[in-house]
């Protein structure tokens, strides 16, 4: 493993070494690929900024389907590992230099992360309510594909839509092969003239939202809502993320909440604690009698069923 506050640098190096050692093409024991498995889903998180600073924050959950699920993975051979490991610096020396092309196909959208204050009746008896969101929404000039619609071809005359460019560099010992991203599409695979001015490519703008969210009955502080699909919107035709939203609950004036019980408070006079009476107290949910017996002493408690 690694340390929390360990550096990329830090974090590819142990990647590249537990890969190599686990990798189910040169590790044949029972275990190795579930192994490998497993570290190239920490890589996958570790190695984008975005992904570990809510896994720091909010562990697995703030990861939904990104994270550390067996579903999520999938598997690379030892010549990608190599590749990015090393800067693809193979092909004539050992039949590395396979060619790989840029994902092109529908991305699902990222899970968002909020804090929501919900008023104090709501939170008690559920409901309806509107939240918005900063998140990305499918470009409409595009229709979430990057691209201009009126162009037909749109790969990258450059790399041929690989997003990557190849030189072979004559050595003592053989050819070495280099691979640098392309400069034309910096690694979109995407002819820069075909890109969409709007969304620049991403085939997603950001945009503020409003959600309506539905909130549980008996809702509390630190309670985690999630709200499936109304995440980040996903680009050429990818799924779109959750929504998590941590609940804060805003303070009442006249009550205060103790897990499901609800406290207010009532004066009356001396003489009427002493001979006893009934009073009218106010509840969340309109007002109610009360009976207080004759002897009542000060902060006496009493329940409304």
């Amino acid at each position: 493993g690694v340390k929390r506050n360990a550096t990329e640098r830090e974090v590819k190096s142990a990647y590249r070494n537990l890969a190599r050692q686990y990798h189910p093409d040169v590790n044949k024991e029972p275990g190795a690929l579930e192994k490998f498995q497993k570290i190239a889903q920490a890589y996958e998180v570790l190695s984008d900024a975005d992904k570990r600073s809510r896994y720091d924050r909010f562990g697995e959950a703030g990861l939904g389907d990104l994270g550390m699920g067996a579903g999520g993975f999938q598997a690379q051979n030892l010549e990608d590992i190599l590749g990015e490991m090393f800067g693809s610096v193979f092909g004539g020396m050992g039949g590395f230099g396979g060619r790989r092309r840029v994902n092109r196909g529908p991305q699902k959208g990222a899970d968002l992360q909020c804090e929501v204050e919900f008023p104090f009746t709501v939170a008690c008896f559920g409901g309806d309510w509107p939240v918005q969101v900063k998140r990305e929404e499918v470009c409409k000039s595009c229709d979430g594909q990057g691209t201009k619609k009126s162009v037909e071809k749109t790969t990258c005359p450059q790399c041929q839509g690989t997003g990557y460019t190849k030189s072979v560099t004559r050595t003592p010992i053989g050819a070495m092969q280099t691979e640098q991203k392309c400069s034309m599409c910096n690694g979109s695979g995407i002819d820069p003239a075909a890109v969409c001015a709007d969304c620049g490519g991403r085939g997603t703008k950001d945009t503020v939202a409003k959600v309506s969210v539905r909130v549980p009955a008996g809702c509390a502080d630190g309670n985690q809502l999630r709200v499936r699909g109304e995440g980040d919107k996903g680009a050429r035709g990818g799924p779109p993320g959750d929504l998590y939203i941590s609940v804060r609950v805003m303070p009442s004036q006249e009550f205060e909440r103790e897990g499901y019980d609800i406290h207010t408070e009532c004066t009356i006079n001396i003489f009427d604690a002493m001979l006893g009476t009934t009073v009218k107290v106010r509840t969340i949910d309109g007002t109610a009698e009360i009976k207080v017996p004759a002897g009542t002493q000060p902060e006496t408690k009493m329940r409304i069923r």
